[in-house]
């Protein structure tokens, strides 16, 4: 099952993390979604990625230039146990 851009719909956090970074947009909506099918996330994941403090700072440490495909390709890569 692939992961849909509406999947992010309706999806409310208070915190600190993807889901209320200034710097989301449907560009990186795009990629995060994009990169989170080719990474075979299941909805599950990915909803915890986007609403953990981990998805700010990565958003955070992005604020100086444009999202690439490669920013998340990396971030996600780095989840990947053993």
């Amino acid at each position: 099952m692939y992961l849909r851009l509406s999947d992010l719909d309706y999806q409310e956090s208070k915190a600190d993390c993807y889901l209320t970074h200034p710097a989301r947009s449907e560009d990186t909506d795009d990629v995060l979604i994009d990169v989170a099918n080719q990474f075979e996330f299941t909805k599950k994941d990915l909803m915890v990625w986007v609403k953990a403090t981990r998805s700010w700072n990565f958003m955070k440490s992005l604020e100086n230039y444009e999202v690439d495909i490669s920013d998340f390709v990396t971030e996600f890569d780095s989840l990947r146990v053993g």
